[in-house]
Order: C-alpha cells, then structure tokens, then sequence
C-alpha cells in the first residue's frame, strides 16, 4: 500500500500532524503496517502540493510550529482511487498472504546453535511482548487520540482488532504448548 492512501486514509478521522499520524501508526496499527517520519513528512508536503490536503499551522512556545493536516474533498477522491487500485492490485497479484518478517522467528530457526537459556529467555520475552499487544489491541477504555478512538470504533477497526487479537492470542497459546519442541 502507498505511504500517500494511508496518510490520507488516517487523515479521513480528522486533522491530524505528522507526528500524531506516526503515534497512530505506534499503536496497534503498527503491528499492520510502519511507516518513519522520513517518509510521513516528505509524503504529506507532496499530497499539500498537489492538494489533497490542506495545513494549518499553530505557533508552540519554544517549538517549530506544529502543521496539522487536513483532506480535501480532492483528496478524499484521490484516496479512494488510490485505495481501489490498491485492493485491485491485491487481488491480480495473486498473493493473498502477508510477509511477516521476523527477528524472533529467524533466531528459532537457528536456536540450535544458541544456548538453552538464551533461547528461554527469547521465547520469554516474546510471550510477554504478544501478551502486551493483545492487550493494547483488547483495550476499550479512553485514547488520548480522537482519530484513533473514531478508527477503532468504525465496523472494519473492530474486524481488524478482533482479527489481530484472534492472531496473536493463537501464537501465544502455540508458544506456551510447544516451546519444549526445539530439541533444548
């Protein structure tokens, strides 16, 4: 997906700078897509200059002032293009799985040739990880973000979060059951 379709996507919730794009994107989010500050800000100059969006700026005492975005009806039809060929791109390629890459998943593979407690220690702290996103992922109570409150309310956030739940609450159960599986 564009770094463009997803800026607008998340700006379809509200104004938003783009550090509270990528704060967005920190939470659950970023368990489905990341993206830097390195390619948000350049992406959301180029969407100003071809307006899809507008900006605001607000003067903060002893900061650079804060740009706070917002689409436009140009730029709302320009993500749904966007978003259409996206999906339609999607479904011509063929590859319906997501590539997960893993630093955790390559160091089992190789676990063999690291001592016993390191790899403990490894699958230790990763259940204790995944036990801390799915309860992020799980929380119902207030955000200090309005946009992320407002996406995570609408019918496809509430899919999204219970598929993301579902996911991590099987890799955790497989983890627990099948840690004594790697030969140590």
């Amino acid at each position: 997906m564009q770094t463009d379709t997803i800026c607008l996507g998340l700006l379809t919730t509200g104004p938003k700078s783009g550090y509270e794009i990528k704060q967005q994107l920190s939470g659950p989010l970023n368990q489905l897509f990341n993206l830097s500050y390195g390619s948000i800000y350049p992406t959301l100059g180029k969407l100003l200059v071809e307006k899809y969006v507008t900006c605001k700026q607000h003067s903060q005492e002893k900061k650079p002032d804060k740009k706070v975005y917002t689409i436009t009806k140009k730029g709302i039809s320009y993500f749904k293009h966007n978003l259409l060929e996206d999906a339609n791109s999607y479904i011509r390629s063929g590859n319906y799985g997501d590539q997960v890459k893993s630093e955790f998943l390559m160091l089992i593979l190789f676990s063999k040739f690291i001592p016993k407690e390191m790899t403990e220690l490894m699958i230790n702290e990763r259940l204790l990880f995944t036990k801390q996103v799915y309860q992020l992922i799980n929380y119902e109570g207030p955000l200090s973000n309005e946009g992320d409150t407002k996406l995570r309310a609408t019918p496809s956030g509430i899919f999204i979060r219970g598929l993301m739940s579902e996911i991590i609450n099987a890799g955790t159960k497989y983890l627990e059951k099948n840690r004594n599986k790697l030969g140590k």
